[in-house]
C-alpha cells in the first residue's frame, strides 16, 4: 500500500489533505503535482502575497496564515509520540485526523479567487478528472462562485 501523508500545522491545529487537491496521498504523488497540495501549502506559507506579479490574486486571510508556524508532513507509518502532546500514543497523522481541523476547502476558496486557478479548476470539474474529495470541494465552489 505505502505510506499516506497529511500536511499538518501543529501550531494552529490544522491540516490539508492531498486527496482534497486531486493528489495521491503518498509523498511523491503529491510532492510533484502541479495544481495540488504543494500549491495549497505554498499559499498558506506565503509571506507578502499580493505585492508582485505572479502572486495569487486573493485577499483571503488564509493566504500566509501558516507563515512561521511549525509544519510537518505527517505520515501514517510515523512513530507514535512525535509532534503530539506528551502521553498521547498516536502518531501525528492519526492525532491530526482526530483532533485538528481540515482546512482544505478554505484553501481552495482562496485559490479560486484567482481567475487563472479558477479556470484550471473549472476544466478539472468539466473533465471529471478529480478524486472524490477534490470533487466534493470544487463542485460546490465552481457552481456557486465566480472568479474576481
Amino acid at each position: 500500500m505505502g505510506q499516506y501523508y497529511k500536511l499538518v500545522n501543529i501550531t494552529k491545529g490544522e491540516f490539508i489533505e492531498p486527496h482534497s487537491f486531486n493528489d495521491g496521498s503518498k509523498l511523491l504523488e503529491f510532492g510533484t503535482s502541479r495544481y495540488g497540495s504543494m500549491m495549497g501549502l505554498s499559499i498558506l506559507l506565503a509571506s507578502g502575497n499580493g505585492m508582485g506579479g505572479g502572486d495569487l490574486i486573493s485577499d483571503n486571510d488564509i493566504v500566509g496564515s501558516w507563515a512561521g508556524d511549525q509544519i510537518v508532513i505527517a505520515g501514517d507509518y510515523a512513530d507514535a509520540g512525535l509532534f503530539v502532546p506528551d502521553g498521547v500514543n498516536l502518531n501525528l497523522y492519526d492525532y491530526a485526523r482526530e483532533n485538528y481541523r481540515d482546512i482544505s476547502g478554505l484553501v481552495w476558496e482562496a485559490l479560486l479567487d484567482d481567475s487563472y486557478i479558477y479556470s484550471v479548476a473549472e476544466k478539472m470539474v468539466k473533465d471529471d478528472d478529480l478524486t472524490d474529495s477534490c470533487k466534493d470541494i470544487l463542485v460546490n465552489f465552481i457552481s456557486v462562485t465566480n472568479p474576481k
